[in-house]
This record gives structure tokens, sequence and C-alpha cells, in this order.
């Protein structure tokens, strides 16, 4: 990724810091290799890992250990349209380069929203068009394809929206669109 453009610990770098402050304990969904994850956990906040993928997650731990996180950040498997902690017990949740892989993003971002404390954030970012042809790039030069749903950063907005939420910030940077929503 990185000699095709795309330096995956500086775009973790940038979502987390482009978030604002940030309180914990923070729900990182769909965390892959742990990168947003071990991010957060520099940043001082106790975060749960949360993935389907139990390769990536024993990945994601043995980074966040090369980093001298892993105390900070609680692996869990599963699937995050079904989160099993209460109401309100994050201060934020985020979800990075995960979007695009929904089919219907609704139920995630519904259990984002429930999971997530009043006066906390819910943060999606994902790639802008050149972050795709990048990831694109490096999927075709092993043979492979990397799948796009048509779930936007756009539409998760407007979802959002749709459940009382409201946007505070949009930007972009390190080819990724990042979306911020507070819950009141």
């Amino acid at each position: 990724y990185r000699r095709e453009g795309l330096d995956r610990v500086a775009s973790a770098r940038f979502v987390a810091r482009a978030a604002g402050s940030l309180r914990g304990p923070a729900l990182d969904v769909g965390t892959g290799k742990g990168l947003l994850a071990i991010e957060l956990a520099r940043q001082g906040l106790e975060v749960v890992s949360l993935d389907i993928d139990a390769e990536e997650q024993a990945l994601a731990r043995l980074l966040a250990e090369e980093a001298g996180v892993a105390r900070r950040i609680r692996f869990v498997r599963g699937d995050a349209a079904g989160v099993s902690h209460s109401d309100g017990h994050f201060g934020c949740a985020m979800m990075m380069d995960v979007l695009h892989h929904l089919q219907d993003p609704e139920p995630v971002l519904r259990e984002m929203a429930r999971c997530v404390g009043p006066g906390g954030v819910l943060v999606v970012a994902d790639f802008t068009p050149e972050g795709f042809e990048i990831v694109a790039r490096v999927h075709r030069a092993s043979g492979r394809e990397h799948p796009v749903s048509a779930a936007t950063v756009a539409s998760a907005r407007e979802m959002l929206r749709g459940m009382g939420l409201v946007p505070v910030l949009e930007t972009r940077g390190q080819h990724h669109e990042l979306l911020v929503v507070e819950k009141g």
C-alpha cells in the first residue's frame, strides 16, 4: 500500500486525530488489523476491538503487543450488528474502511448509535475515490478483486441523520473521507 501512496498507519492516525477530543471507552467496529484501535489506545483510550474474523483479530492483537498498547485493547470476535454492550456504554464508536464491505450498513450504524452515550460521537471513515483506486491496484497486483458495496460516507451520513444524530465534521485526508456525528 505504501508503494502505491497509501500509508495505512498514517491514515489511522489521521482518523483518530481528526475526530477531535474523544472520550472512552472506544468501540472500533470491524477493526481488521487493529490500526485504528492501536492509535486510539496510544491516545490513552480503553478500546474494544470488534471484528468477525478471528485471523484478523489475532494479527491485530500481535500488532498491538508490538506497539506496546495491547493492555488498553480488549479484542472481541463478533458481529457489529449485535454488540453485546449496554446502551450508552461507549464514549465513541468508530469504523474505518468497513463501510464499503457492508451491503446494508444501517443495522451496524444503529448499533453503534445505541452503544454511544449522550455527548459521544460516531466516526465513519472510508476511502476517497483515489483511496479506492489504490486499494484496487494493490488487490489486482495479487490477482484479487476488492469488493465495494454501494454504501458511502454520504449515505451513512443520511442514515445517521435519520436516527437523529447531528453531523459535526466532514473532512478528507490520507485518502479517506471522515464523518463525525454527535449523539445528543
